[in-house]
């Protein structure tokens, strides 16, 4: 982070720009709070959220808070982020009259799950016989989905000026298998070369959204290509949007001895 913070500033047309790097460990939900209580510390404004962390793990592992490591890394963490930090960002719309933005990054494989996610969760969380890692991360993606249509309606309700909306940012090569890379992973990558985007493609849908004077007011939409698309069928299903943050609230709630409490009986 701090390399990357020096590139930053010696490739920037403005050098004496301000970076503050802060840790942040999305599998924790201790770490998530923490890094809250230091960044209100700080007493910045806060205009634009991008919620970009991502893992692919072949392993099956279970966060500290005891919940599958997949889902706990790509949407719980940020769920949590997010809720915590809502507040100085409606704070920040009023106080600048500037729409805040709340982007997450998702993948067109959420559309790959399908099923009763509570359910497959409360599977791989507890019986790793049950663990499929292409499955886990599409479920992690389409919770990223559907978190970004509760928000929208629950902001819309709120009457706060704040936006979220989701984003495809295309198949491109960064360390997401960071936990299997060899031989097989690059041979994968490389005969999909011919798909795959680089950094800066991939990261332009991700900027057209949070920055865009075109997306005033847009919200609870997906992109890709820096265009509106649809999401799956189950992404768009107001219902399981709504189940999903229920159950994130408890999940964010409930120390890991009980949280799994919810799903009893799903086996």
């Amino acid at each position: 982070a701090e390399d990357a913070k020096t590139r930053i500033v010696s490739d920037s047309d403005f050098p004496d720009s301000e970076i503050v790097v802060m840790a942040l460990d999305l599998s924790s939900l201790n770490s998530v709070r923490s890094f809250v209580a230091e960044f209100e510390s700080l007493n910045l404004p806060l205009n634009l959220l991008i919620n970009n962390a991502g893992k692919f793990s072949y392993d099956h592992a279970i966060s500290e808070d005891g919940i599958e490591m997949t889902f706990a890394t790509n949407y719980l963490g940020h769920f949590l982020l997010t809720k915590l930090l809502l507040k100085k960002m409606i704070e920040t719309t009023k106080m600048t009259g500037v729409q805040g933005r709340i982007v997450n990054v998702s993948s067109s494989m959420h559309g790959w799950f399908s099923g009763d996610l509570i359910r497959y969760l409360g599977l791989i969380t507890r019986n790793k016989s049950h663990y499929d890692a292409t499955r886990a991360y599409s479920l992690s993606k389409l919770a990223n989905v559907l978190h970004t249509k509760e928000l929208a309606r629950r902001l819309k309700q709120m009457e706060a000026n704040v936006t979220v909306n989701c984003v495809h940012p295309g198949i491109v090569r960064t360390r997401l298998t960071r936990d299997r890379e060899g031989l097989i992973t690059d041979l994968a990558f490389f005969l999909a070369s011919k798909l795959l985007k680089t950094i800066p493609q991939a990261a332009a849908t991700t900027c057209y959204v949070a920055t865009h004077p075109r997306l005033v007011n847009v919200t609870g939409k997906y992109f890709a290509d820096n265009n509106e698309t649809s999401t799956s069928k189950l992404g768009s299903n107001s219902t399981e949007a709504a189940r999903l943050w229920s159950s994130s609230e408890i999940m964010v709630s409930r120390d890991s001895k009980t949280v799994f409490d919810t799903f009893s009986g799903l086996d």
